[in-house]
């Protein structure tokens, strides 16, 4: 029977432990049928966790336990009241990401910027105790998408000014923060638009990606109107934020846009009463919140999910926190385990976050998401990195994800300097037995032990097809623990959430 790219992917554990175990890449595709269900498909709060965190940790099982999914969403939407002191100190080893803009100016677009941009963006995924709150900043990074050598320092700024200080805020400030923020303005020639020759290029993007969507009734006419409104909105590194108002630059002729006159004589006050009209337009709710739901519940999510959080988005404002609460208390979303494939970069922080493995090489480390193929903030087009299974599911993409799995685990579980260290055999306790060790290392990839059909084909790798009541000795362990590891990482059972 031929083999989907989608099929290729979710073939069972057996088929990964196969492979591993040297029957290679054809035994692999050959048992790729009737992956069991994925355990958060019978766990609602594993569920939970699965698609609001970079992959559950045992802790935050045990947490949401003791106060309910309710309880803990409120917890996640209301980041200031959850202690991240830990993630505070851990950022230190990154002043760059604190610094004012012409400090990050002088130290220009060379490689300390760069790496401390894309570090620290990976360092508070896998550590922080706000996990809602960064997958947050994730998703807003895309949707504000700004890419490119020549922008980092202004990509630096604008991830901690707006992205991160909105991330769970209101929509309207994220759109007017990144529309006046030189990263933005450079990298859609929104700097360079004046009244002889009003450029459409963000005007366009305003009203196509960051508001209405492509679908979103408005017209060529719009963006041009759209463009003559934002004419003026320019750069000059003598404000305080780079953001600088130039009158000479304006078309102070009337303008209609989406229904609504301007009249002439305005200056600056267009563009603030365009970004009202697009902020607050229905359809910038819908596809603001379908790209929400395509996020945290599915790639083709239920058109009553869509519309009845739009409605949220519209009685509040655009409110952020909550749509989000809506979205992610439904029925719908708690239908939808198993629906959503972990993207690349989720993967890597999911890894890291499992293993506790540190990356001391910042090339090494870039490497490893080249190979995987997304690297924060390198995706060109103004779209952002794609959302869907579909774009992520290329045999080549799936082999990156096993040789990283592997070398997160093998590399730093090796006693030979990797350039990594690893807490793998620090976080498995003292398992007695080989079901203790597989158990105890499910609970650190997957968040629980997993049941038994699951955990079989494990037990059968890890005891080479014997008892799991064998022992657990120590050469059982050095043997074993860096590829029972990678396997369940590799798993179809974490690629699927």
């Amino acid at each position: 029977m031929p083999t989907s790219r989608r099929d290729f992917l979710r073939f069972s554990a057996s088929a990964l432990i196969a492979a591993a175990a040297g029957s290679g890449y054809a035994s692999a595709v050959a048992a790729q049928q009737g992956a069991e269900t994925l355990p958060a498909a019978r766990d609602p709060e594993l569920h939970f966790l699965n698609r609001i965190t970079y992959g559950p940790r045992p802790e935050e099982v045990e947490r949401i336990r003791q106060i309910g999914v309710e309880a803990y969403l409120d917890e996640q939407l209301h980041p200031d009241s959850v202690d991240d002191s830990a993630m505070d100190e851990r950022l230190r080893q990154f002043p760059i990401l604190f610094m004012d803009r012409r400090t990050v100016h002088i130290l220009g677009t060379d490689g300390r910027v760069w790496f401390a941009l894309i570090r620290g963006m990976i360092e508070r995924a896998a550590a922080s105790r706000r996990q809602l709150y960064e997958r947050m900043v994730e998703f807003w990074t895309d949707h504000f998408n700004v890419s490119g050598d020549d922008y980092v320092p202004d990509m630096v700024l604008m991830h901690r000014e707006v992205i991160r200080r909105h991330a769970l805020g209101k929509f309207r400030d994220l759109v007017i923060g990144t529309a006046q923020h030189p990263a933005m303005l450079y990298y859609l020639d929104q700097a360079y638009s004046d009244k002889e020759h009003p450029n459409e290029n963000y005007a366009r993007e305003l009203l196509e990606l960051h508001t209405l969507g492509v679908d979103g009734g408005y017209s060529e006419e719009d963006v041009k109107e759209a463009a003559r409104a934002l004419t003026g909105w320019t750069v000059h590194d003598g404000t305080e934020t780079g953001f600088f108002f130039d009158a000479e630059m304006h078309d102070f002729d009337d303008k209609f846009i989406l229904g609504h006159e301007m009249p002439e004589g305005r200056g600056i006050e267009d563009g603030l009463h365009l970004i009202s009209i697009v902020a607050n337009h229905p359809s910038t709710a819908r596809f603001v919140c379908r790209k929400l739901c395509v996020r945290f519940v599915s790639d083709n999510p239920p058109e009553s999910l869509v519309e009845s959080a739009a409605q949220v988005f519209r009685e509040t404002g655009g409110e952020i926190a909550p749509v989000l609460r809506h979205i992610l208390l439904s029925a719908e979303f708690q239908a939808s385990a198993g629906q959503k494939l972990r993207r690349p970069l989720e993967f890597f922080v999911g890894a890291i976050r499992a293993t506790g493995t540190t990356v001391r090489d910042d090339w090494f480390y870039l490497s490893l998401l080249e190979d995987l193929a997304q690297v924060p903030y390198q995706w060109s087009p103004p779209n952002g990195y794609p959302d869907v299974a579909g774009a992520w599911l290329g045999s080549s993409s799936l082999l990156a994800r096993w040789n990283t799995a592997m070398t997160l685990t093998h590399g730093a579980y090796s006693e030979q300097d990797t350039g990594m260290t690893t807490q793998l055999r620090q976080r498995l306790g003292s398992p007695e037995s080989i079901g203790q060790m597989v158990d105890a290392v499910a609970a650190q990839v997957f968040g629980v032990p997993l049941p038994q059909a699951e955990r079989a084909q494990f037990v059968a790798y890890a005891s080479d097809g014997g008892d799991e009541q064998a022992a657990a000795t120590p050469r059982v362990i050095s043997d074993k623990l860096g590829t029972l590891y990678g396997l369940m990482l590799a798993s179809p059972l974490y690629q699927w959430k």
